[in-house]
């Protein structure tokens, strides 16, 4: 018998009428990295959150080396020795990475009758963990200063800092780049080495059988099946996660020769430097580049969320200033977030709330708000984007990641933007619903919106774009269109030092 170090047991959980898992299953073994798949709604995060504390389960059982536990508080969920790394940050902004990597545990040192934090010990302690991960992040750094990837590492270092039995790595690699992500496995496998048993959670299959020894599907909140990595090809992890086949979204080109958009000249410190491009009505422009290329900072200038040195913006050859976000929106320029959960969404607010708060202005009544309007607003989007709700009425904390990306894209379609930009749209999100968003893009597109997509995905770049930009150290390096395109070379012009003006393609 294999050494079982965690074990669930005909776990049931409900939220009101709804069975967010019912008798559900798990065994992971001592030092072996075990995948949890399922789509979003699949019930996988409210499992690892019965495991650490963080809800209570209503039926079944979970045992930690044979023992019956039952955890009240993630705090004694980390005192037997199970952490977890979720996908939704938990640091404090305000203070250090060292702080947030002990706070709770903060080393301390005696001085006369007083106990005094040993700061330099905290920050020497947390110093080693970030080493293990290989980051050269400073300990002593301010969080509210790094950015998504770093914030990623961080999470992981406070996890790594407790006497750990089971990690739990829920989307660990959503935010990192191909290099921190090699560094991100080259740790799990020297924590497997040690005996510790990790349960991964990833809607990138393509890692799984790169890091994985077993993996457990999970399917409308039941357990379905374990296999052997081995075993478990792409095709059959897919089948066993949505029921049925599912066919792959394609490039469709409804491109225009009508430039919908054009920005000139952007540049910002050394985000990024004259930068150059167009986007033509019914277009999916696809933008690629490694981690702080600068393609998240160039769209969020065009957007006016950020600002710039220098840049033009024209739609529909007209020019106009976009000096804030406001200004974008009454251009005619829709922005769906990288971070849906933090900038993309108010969680603790309805539905109806979150799609009406870019249309206030449209909303707006003699006294109050139109919020029957609002309502049946929401409710065309609710099904014209097949959100899995309950209502409008239903709070955005309670749906699944998929479903929480649909509610912001229909806040800003509610805009009735021409220009829709797309910051990593899928990211976080399982296979049956990327597929559902990249439907959607091409059914914008057809409808005449051109859409700016940013995605670190390179497969899914090369799927749906029309053309692909390429950004490399705040340069533009490659602009091409998407025929017979490899991931090899749009790698070639992400690592490129050559703009497409010293190419001679422009």
């Amino acid at each position: 018998m294999a050494d079982i170090v965690l074990k669930a047991e005909g776990v049931t959980k409900r939220f009101g009428g709804i069975t967010a898992l019912d008798n559900a299953s798990l065994e992971v073994r001592r030092g072996e990295v075990h995948a949890l798949v399922g789509a979003n709604g699949a019930g996988k995060s409210t499992l690892i959150k019965i495991i650490t504390g963080a809800y209570s389960n209503d039926e079944g059982h979970i045992f930690l080396e044979g023992k019956d536990i039952r955890v009240k508080s993630t705090f004694e969920a980390r005192a037997l020795g199970i952490s977890a790394v979720y996908q939704e940050f938990s640091l404090i902004n305000t203070v250090s990475v060292a702080e947030n990597i002990y706070m709770g545990k903060l080393l301390k040192k005696q001085i006369g009758p007083i106990k005094q934090v040993d700061w330099k010990k905290v920050n020497e302690e947390a110093q080693k963990t970030l080493s293990l991960l290989n980051s050269d992040i400073n300990p002593q750094e301010l969080v509210s200063n790094l950015s998504v990837a770093q914030k990623q590492m961080v999470e992981i270092a406070k996890a790594m800092s407790n006497d750990i039995k089971v990690l739990i790595m829920d989307e660990p690699t959503a935010s990192l780049s191909e290099h921190e992500i090699d560094n991100m496995f080259h740790v799990v496998k020297e924590l497997q080495k040690k005996g510790i048993s990790i349960i991964y959670v990833s809607h990138r299959l393509e890692e799984l059988p790169i890091i994985c020894n077993r993996i457990s599907i999970y399917r409308d909140g039941k357990y379905v099946k374990t296999m052997n990595i081995e075993d478990a090809t792409k095709q059959i992890i897919i089948e066993n996660m949505v029921g049925k086949n599912i066919t792959c979204t394609e490039q469709i080109n409804n491109a225009g020769g009508e430039v919908l958009l054009e920005a000139k000249n952007f540049t910002s410190g050394r985000s990024f430097q004259d930068i150059n491009l167009n986007l033509h009505k019914g277009e999916i422009l696809g933008i690629a580049g490694l981690a702080g290329a600068g393609r998240t900072e160039f769209v969020r200038a065009l957007f006016g969320a950020d600002k710039r040195d220098s840049g033009e913006v024209y739609i529909e050859g007209k020019k106009v200033k976009i000096k804030s976000p406001m200004d974008a929106k009454r251009a005619g320029i829709g922005f769906v977030t990288e971070d849906r959960k933090e900038e993309g969404l108010i969680l603790n607010m309805n539905l109806h709330t979150n799609v009406g708060m870019t249309i206030l202005d449209k909303l707006k009544k003699i006294i109050g708000l139109d919020l029957k309007r609002e309502e049946v607003l929401t409710k065309k989007y609710i099904e014209s984007l097949s959100i899995k709700c309950r209502d409008g009425a239903q709070t955005a904390k309670e749906l699944s990641g998929g479903n929480q990306q649909k509610v912001v894209i229909a806040k800003w379609l509610a805009t009735e933007p021409k220009v829709l930009i797309m910051d990593e749209p899928t990211r976080g999100i399982d296979v049956g619903s990327k597929n559902q968003i990249y439907s959607l893009m091409n059914t914008l597109a057809a409808q005449g919106i051109g859409i700016i997509m940013i995605s670190s995905e390179l497969p899914e770049v090369l799927q749906i774009s029309n053309r692909i930009i390429v950004f490399a150290a705040g340069r533009v390096t490659g602009v091409l269109e998407n025929h017979d395109l490899t991931q090899e070379i749009l790698l070639d012009y992400a690592t490129s030092h050559k703009t497409v003006e010293e190419r001679g393609e422009i």
